[in-house]
């Protein structure tokens, strides 16, 4: 009865250890493996998610300045000198943090004869036509289409520019 049980108790170790063997075999590093492999998918995926959200807000933004700048030139009609600088201010204004370099401005403007007359594309702060005053008219529509180069957030050093741009337009009362 000793060497029976003897016999079974070694046999049982034996299943043991051989459970043991089998079970990790090849797998002590296969959890610091899959972490190396999805952390920079994980960091790709999350940097690329900001970026493209932060380029819709400044859309957002965009696209609330160009508005704003056509209606105060479309209400200043016949009060000033110069339409694009008018309207060049206003998004310079609207925009204050931005680099104003990187902001290229587009007007385009009806006069009563229905003949359109387009300034620009003009960048920075020089945007300036006096001659377009003079055209501005009534229930004419005057539009303005503003560029903004958008660096999107780097991603393994890969950093592409690309323009966000807004049009708005508006008819002088």
């Amino acid at each position: 009865m000793n060497i029976g049980s003897s016999l079974r108790r070694q046999a049982i170790l034996l299943g043991r250890r051989m459970k043991r063997g089998l079970r990790f075999r090849g797998e002590e590093g296969g959890a610091l493996v899959e972490f190396a492999v999805t952390i920079p998918l994980m960091m790709t995926v999350l940097t690329g998610t900001a970026s493209f959200s932060l380029a819709l807000y400044y859309m957002q933004q965009l696209g609330a300045a160009t508005s704003n700048a056509v209606q105060v030139v479309a209400a200043e009609q016949g009060l000033t000198t110069d339409p694009c600088a008018t309207a060049a201010t206003s998004v310079t204004t609207s925009l204050s943090s931005w680099k104003s370099t990187g902001i290229t401005y587009t007007m385009t403007i009806t006069d009563s004869s229905g003949t359109s007359t387009t300034y620009g594309p003009t960048t920075g702060n020089s945007f300036s036509c006096t001659a377009g005053a003079a055209l501005l008219s009534p229930n004419e529509p005057v539009s303005l289409t503003v560029s903004y180069a958008y660096t999107w957030l780097p991603v393994y050093k890969f950093s592409p520019s690309s323009a966000l741009t807004s049009t708005s337009a508006f008819m002088a009362q």
